[in-house]
């Protein structure tokens, strides 16, 4: 089966982990029972659709993919190998399924749309935090279904709050360091991060704005473990592992058609106090009270 994902193969392999991990429980073992065809996009976006189609060639039982870019490119490659993904925000909007209930295709998976938008509890959070924060930044994806709520929902709330929103759009690799550079330079007292590719720049865009001692709302985990002052979403780690157990129906031979979209029930508020002291900010005690992990 191949394992198709957007980002490096070292950054990759470690938000992976829990997958293959969980495929090693319930039986699968590398080597032995499966063989798995990693397939990375190294963070170029414009390059997915050629690789969807060079996997496809090599006609794989199974791709498993676990991210927006990664899933759609791979459900325009064949409607005909089963696709298995995760970390999707809204797979019916992008088409990736007719319904949640009955998926009706060659592809099904986990889906992280638990909810309406989390921006407004993760702005909620940062005004703990900084309560006089006035203008914040978004680093935004209009291409990206989640990226676009977020920014519905954030838009009203700004205004609410009198605050101000700078909106930089990264779309692809090639915009990220130039948008974070124009929220950097548009002076913001926070960087919402609303778009995939911060989640794999995540080590750039906390090496860029800790410079500039500008703090980043992170969108999951791996993103506050990599230097967000904190974050708040659905459990990436929850989601592969759940997909892990669809892959295992669909490889015993359950049709994706028949298999229901799962939603991700996991949400997980993690700070980072170390970044907080690089920031030379302080952490309220009721924000690390309420928080599932801190990070010393």
């Amino acid at each position: 089966m191949s394992v198709f994902t957007p980002g490096i193969p070292a950054d990759d392999e470690v938000l992976m982990k829990p997958f293959f991990d969980e495929m090693r429980v319930i039986g699968w073992v590398e080597g032995e029972t499966v063989f798995y065809d990693r397939v990375y996009g190294s963070d170029r976006m414009e390059a997915l659709p050629r690789l969807a189609a060079d996997l496809v060639a090599r006609k794989p039982d199974l791709i498993f993919t676990a991210s927006p870019p990664t899933s759609n490119a791979a459900k325009h490659a064949t409607s005909a190998i089963p696709i298995v993904f995760a970390s999707v925000v809204d797979p019916l909007s992008s088409g990736l399924v007719a319904s949640l209930a009955q998926p009706g295709g060659n592809v099904t998976g986990v889906t992280e749309s638990v909810v309406d938008s989390l921006a407004p509890k993760r702005m909620q959070a940062l005004l703990e935090i900084l309560p006089n924060v006035k203008r914040i930044g978004l680093l935004a994806n209009p291409s990206d279904p989640g990226s676009s709520a977020d920014q519905i929902a954030l838009t009203p709330l700004v205004r609410d709050l009198g605050m101000t929103m700078v909106v930089a759009n990264a779309s692809n690799p090639s915009d990220f360091e130039k948008s974070v550079a124009t929220l950097i330079n548009a002076q913001v007292g926070a960087v919402f991060a609303a778009s995939s590719i911060a989640i794999t720049r995540r080590h750039r865009l906390i090496e860029l704005t800790n410079a500039a001692r500008i703090p980043v709302v992170g969108l999951n985990m791996p993103m506050a473990q990599a230097g967000a002052l904190f974050s708040y979403g659905a459990s990436l780690s929850d989601q592969v592992r759940r997909a892990a157990h669809t892959v295992d129906k669909v490889l015993r031979g359950l049709k994706p058609a028949d298999i229901p979209v799962e939603a991700a029930n996991v949400l997980e508020f993690v700070v980072n106090v170390k970044s907080a002291k690089t920031l030379g900010l302080t952490i309220p005690r009721s924000t690390l009270l309420r928080a599932d992990t801190v990070i010393e």
